[in-house]
């Protein structure tokens, strides 16, 4: 029940002081019944709902009785998990005001909140038939709380549809779909239902936005930005719009379209770590080190915990081949989060940078240790043996690997392994091997030994594995 008309928050914060000054002399009363409701919705916005609750005693002290203060007192309590309470300021709505859509509402959520879901349900199931669309939508959300808090999200998903039918609008109902979508699994039916609102209402933004996460959890990431483009114009205040819509311009490389899509959310909204850390990543990845720095800097200084920020800071430090600010910026990442292997790998990369091969060899080993499912950081290790010709070292490494983790890299990795020490038959063999379970992964073979790729016999290999057009 939104009934504030402020929009300056130093009116608001006035209103407040006002109200303080009031409770110091005892004496709290507003010439206007809708300042009572201006100071709860803003202590209900902040969490404070004890607060509310004495702001609406306080209007009811001074109204006397009126409907929508008792409401008001019902949804407070219910919203601090009072149900008993609820419903006795729920009896005295239906001695004064019979038959509203709204208490029976609230006491079936009441009932539901104390295990009596059958009986809340019932309730509703019982006011359905007199009910208009508007009306009946909102049962319907109703009863889709009451399944959720049974954990039973599929018949959730499909009350919530229910309610989308009867009434497109319903901003509660839309709000709620897009979670139980995730949790019931239901995201090709949810872009079909949002989609058939929006060919009626382009203009809704939350049917728009729930279009995106479906869209980006079934990999369709081009239809996903389109979709929250299509959310933030609709609504140009709706925040997480233009987030998942540069999240998802991340994970399609789509640096620059990202960027933008956080510049909007830093110029429009308070920014936080997580918006300076990815405002950095699309820095870091156009190459601009000396911004991306900036930006993760910006990360670290509002939460100083945020060891993914540090790890990105000795990463710009890398690129730009400034290996012991990369070491110093990667130590602090590693103190904060020691069991992450990207970190540790970046550090051995780094001391690889400085010449201290010792370190390197140590961080390597304890990235690979640390994930031991995980190919890439076997090779990492690997690789490294074999550019300071430790080869024997670096197939043991590979045996280790094998025993715990899989992937064609590591087949890759062996027969590079194998033509260093100048095996070259059984080299070959591998490779066919590596060829056999993953053709498309054969790059790997040239980042570790890029000579060979001009090899003939490498070459007449591939070529016979080289999958028909």
């Amino acid at each position: 029940m939104g009934h504030s008309n402020f929009s300056d928050r130093q009116a608001i914060f006035n209103l407040i002081s006002t109200y303080e000054d009031m409770l110091e002399k005892n004496q709290v009363r507003f010439a206007s019944h809708n300042l009572y409701h201006v100071l709860v919705d803003y202590y209900e916005r902040e969490c404070l709902l004890d607060r509310a609750l004495e702001v609406v005693g306080y209007a009811i002290e001074q109204v006397g009785y009126e409907t929508n203060f008792f409401l008001r007192k019902a949804e407070l309590l219910l919203e601090k998990k009072e149900p008993t309470q609820a419903l006795f300021v729920l009896d005295k709505v239906d001695e004064n005001s019979p038959g509203l859509l709204c208490t029976a509402i609230f006491r079936a959520e009441s009932l539901a909140m104390m295990g009596m879901h059958d009986q809340g349900i019932a309730l509703l199931d019982s006011i359905k038939y007199s009910a208009d669309s508007v009306e009946l939508s909102k049962i319907y959300v109703c009863e889709a709380m009451i399944y959720d808090s049974l954990k039973e999200f599929e018949r959730m998903f499909y009350v919530l549809k229910a309610a989308l039918k009867e009434d497109p609008t319903n901003s509660e109902a839309l709000s709620r779909m897009w979670y139980v979508v995730e949790y019931a699994r239901k995201h090709e039916e949810s872009v079909e239902l949002h989609e058939e609102i929006v060919e009626e209402d382009p203009y809704n933004a939350l049917a728009w936005y729930n279009i995106g996460a479906s869209q980006s959890y079934l990999c369709n990431y081009e239809a996903a930005i389109e979709a929250y483009e299509f959310a933030f114009l609709s609504k140009d205040d709706f925040e997480f719009a233009y987030r998942e819509c540069a999240d998802v311009c991340l994970i399609t490389r789509n640096f620059q379209k990202a960027l933008s899509c956080y510049q909007d959310v830093l110029e429009r909204f308070e920014p936080d770590a997580d918006l300076f850390l990815n405002i950095g990543k699309c820095y870091e990845e156009l190459g601009n080190y000396l911004v991306a720095r900036d930006f993760f800097q910006r990360a670290v200084e509002f939460d100083g915990f945020c060891a993914e920020a540090q790890f990105h800071i000795g990463r710009c430090y890398a690129n730009q081949k400034e290996w012991h600010k990369a070491v110093s910026t990667l130590q602090k990442a590693i103190k904060l989060e020691g069991n992450n292997e990207d970190y540790l790998a970046a550090i051995a990369d780094a001391y690889v940078g400085i010449g201290n091969l010792k370190k390197a060899l140590e961080y390597y080993r304890e990235a690979a240790d640390v994930a031991p499912e995980l190919p890439d950081h076997w090779v990492k290790l690997a690789h490294f043996l074999m550019k300071n010709h430790r080869f024997n070292e670096a197939m043991e490494v590979l045996d280790e690997a094998e025993e715990n983790a899989w992937g064609p890299e590591l087949l890759y990795c062996r027969s590079a392994c194998l033509f260093e020490m100048g095996n070259k038959s059984e080299a070959l063999l591998t490779l066919e091997e590596a060829l056999y379970e993953d053709f498309d992964a054969h790059t790997a073979l040239f980042r570790l030994m890029p000579i060979l790729e001009k090899d003939k016999e490498v070459k007449a290999v591939i070529a016979i594995f080289q999958p028909e057009e």
